[in-house]
């Protein structure tokens, strides 16, 4: 593979040696040819740049100068000079330094500098429309020079693209004071400014003495954009001197200079203004998330954080970017105290994973969590319970201590799965340890996360097996609790399922050939309810929707309590109205008599006692109960 000439370190090494950034091309060319004539003529490079450079300097020029790094001057189609951008930015460089030496040199332009810089190498800016962006812009400038153009007339000026920032600033506002240096200009300004800032003539009177003795204290001042006085002061005195200026006739250098200078000034005033207020209501809104977090649910995933508003609606997200957030939350999550956690806690595992919970609220989501899981739970497990004990079944949940807490975690990860990952952390025990010694801490709490971990889900839950077993059997009638009369009761329903169990291993009788029938199937009635419920079903359910999904959407609407025992609870009341008034209601009904009517009266009938009309949605309820009357029947 043939060998590579850095063509840009030559032109580089050889302006260096000659100390100037404008080459001839004759000159670099030959030198090249001479020092190759001096290397081993059997490889091609050497031999190549001995016989012919221009063929192999040539192409390479031309792609570095497509590439921005070097400007080629052709004449009569051939290239003449070799400029780099140091040519141009040092000539520009060194008139702002004499300005610096001499503050009524006024700012530089082309014209004044004798230069002509390659388009490539300069780009013209707005000073009332490009600027403000630029002084935000950070990383490398796209080209080496800025012309700043203004307004009104006035010519543009010639700036190093790095001076945009803190630099230009300076320059303008040197250019400022010599202008109030000048004659009466400071006592003029005042007067003008006297009738804006009333009440406030030693501010003002200080404000310019700055200018004029700390001209770089009037730039700090400026660019921190606290305090209101300072950015109006700025902005009545750039105003000021524009309209002495626009009043004149000829304009002296130094006066173009001021009038500039005003123009930038201006410019930058509002820029920190504008980031001032804008770094307010970022902290603001960051101070308000920091509230937000720290109420119910108290555990948030970032895409809720995101979606996080004000009192107003508004979202914060609109104060302060994703990549901001990411860091407010990176630094709150890792950095804290020694010996202490981070004020904000990740969790890392199952389905509260990566969601956010600030540190003093985990004990009080735990708290209220559990409680409410406590309650759920034990309803359910009461519930199951109860059927197994009326059955005289029984389950090793019942009997042994590890089963039921095995059965508790099942139970507890399906009713909170958020709960459940929080507690499968370290962080409950963590966060106890740190907050018991600062606050009075509780017995239970103790119990629950005063060790090294956790404890067992039936102490969390607050859940006795032995206790809890006791209290289902009592709420069994009290033959249960007669062993004669229970025994005799067991025999008797074990023998019915026997009985029922033959029954349903029977072959179901079928119809002849003819259409005449050779017995009747074993519980016709609910078959043929069954088929009527089906049939209803086609009619009454919305398309696209299954009956368990659509009755779980009714009851959304109708049964609006938060409390989740409370809602479930309603539900089921509703539920088993319906079962006793199917239970009595089927006895005398023919089943051919099924149809929607019939089960939209029934629904009608049942909706409108009085202990139901105060069910808000009552149209949303009865088509539940239309729905339901048909889930029970249809199985």
């Amino acid at each position: 593979m043939p060998r590579e000439i850095d063509v840009y370190q030559l032109v580089k090494t050889f302006a260096s040696r000659n100390k100037t950034n404008a080459i001839e091309f004759f000159a670099f060319s030959q030198a090249i040819q001479r020092q190759a004539k001096s290397y081993d003529q059997s490889d091609p490079l050497y031999r190549d740049l001995s016989l012919h450079p221009d063929g192999v300097l040539v192409p390479k020029l031309f792609q570095l100068a497509r590439d921005g790094r070097i400007s080629l001057q052709a004449v009569e189609n051939r290239v003449d000079m070799i400029f780099l951008p140091e040519a141009f930015t040092e000539v520009v460089y060194a008139e702002y330094r004499r300005i610096e030496e001499n503050p009524d040199i006024p700012f530089p332009d082309e014209d004044s500098m004798r230069l002509s810089v390659p388009p490539e190498w300069i780009q013209a800016v707005s000073v009332e429309s490009d600027l403000p962006s630029l002084i935000m812009h950070e990383g490398d400038r796209p080209v080496p020079l800025y012309r700043l153009m203004f307004p009104e007339g006035l010519k543009p000026i010639v700036l190093l693209s790095v001076m945009v920032g803190d630099k230009l600033l300076e320059y303008a506002v040197l250019k400022i004071r010599n202008y109030l240096r000048k004659g009466s200009n400071r006592d003029f300004i005042q007067q003008r400014l006297a009738g804006a800032f009333s009440g406030k003539d030693r501010m003002l009177r200080d404000s310019l003495t700055a200018i004029l003795i700390r001209p770089f204290d009037s730039v700090q001042a400026m660019k921190q954009g606290s305090g209101d006085f300072s950015y109006s002061f700025w902005a009545y005195l750039t105003s000021a001197i524009r309209k002495d200026m626009s009043s004149k006739g000829d304009l002296m250098p130094d006066d173009i200079a001021a009038y500039q200078a005003s123009f930038v000034v201006d410019v930058f005033n509002n820029h920190y203004k504008n980031r001032a207020q804008r770094e307010q209501e970022r902290d603001s809104a960051f101070k308000l998330l920091s509230t937000l977090l720290r109420k119910p649910p108290y555990l948030y995933a970032i895409e809720e954080i995101v979606d996080f508003r004000d009192g107003q609606g508004r979202p914060l997200l609109g104060k302060f970017n994703r990549e901001e957030l990411e860091g407010w939350i990176a630094e709150r999550t890792t950095q804290a105290p020694e010996g202490a956690l981070p004020e904000l806690l990740i969790v890392g595992t199952g389905e509260a994973k990566g969601r956010l919970i600030a540190k003093e609220t985990l004990i009080p989501y735990l708290v209220k969590a559990m409680r409410e899981s406590r309650v759920a739970i034990k309803a359910v497990i009461t519930r199951d319970w109860r059927e197994i004990l009326e059955d005289f079944g029984t389950t090793l949940a019942m009997e042994d201590d590890a089963a039921f807490r095995t059965e508790l975690e099942k139970r507890l990860d399906a009713q909170s799965p958020l709960l459940s990952a929080v507690l499968s952390t370290s962080l409950p025990t963590l966060v106890y340890q740190e907050y018991r010694g600062a606050k009075e801490s509780s017995v239970d709490l103790d119990q629950c996360f005063g060790g090294t971990t956790s404890a067992g889900v039936d102490v969390l839950l607050n859940l006795d097996r032995k206790r809890l077993l006791s209290d289902v059997r009592m709420l069994l009638p009290v033959w249960y609790a007669i062993p004669i009369v229970s025994w005799i009761v067991r025999l008797f329903m074990r023998g019915a399922k026997r009985r029922s169990a033959r029954k349903a291993s029977e072959p179901t009788p079928r119809l002849s050939v003819d259409g005449a029938s050779s017995g009747q199937p074993v519980n016709s009635r609910a078959a043929e309810f069954g088929q009527m419920a089906r049939a209803a079903e086609q009619r009454m359910l919305p398309k696209g929707q299954t009956l368990d999904e659509y009755l779980w959407t009714l009851s959304s609407r109708w049964n609006t309590l938060l409390d989740p025992t409370s809602k479930a609870n309603l539900t089921e009341d509703i539920n088993s109205l319906v079962r006793d008034f199917l239970r009595t209601s089927l006895r005398s009904m023919r089943p051919a008599s099924f149809t929607p009517e019939r089960i939209e009266s029934m629904a009608a009938m049942l909706a409108d006692r009085p202990n139901l009309l105060r069910i808000r949605n009552h149209q949303a309820l009865e088509e539940y109960i239309r729905l339901y009357i048909i889930k029970m029947l249809k199985r």
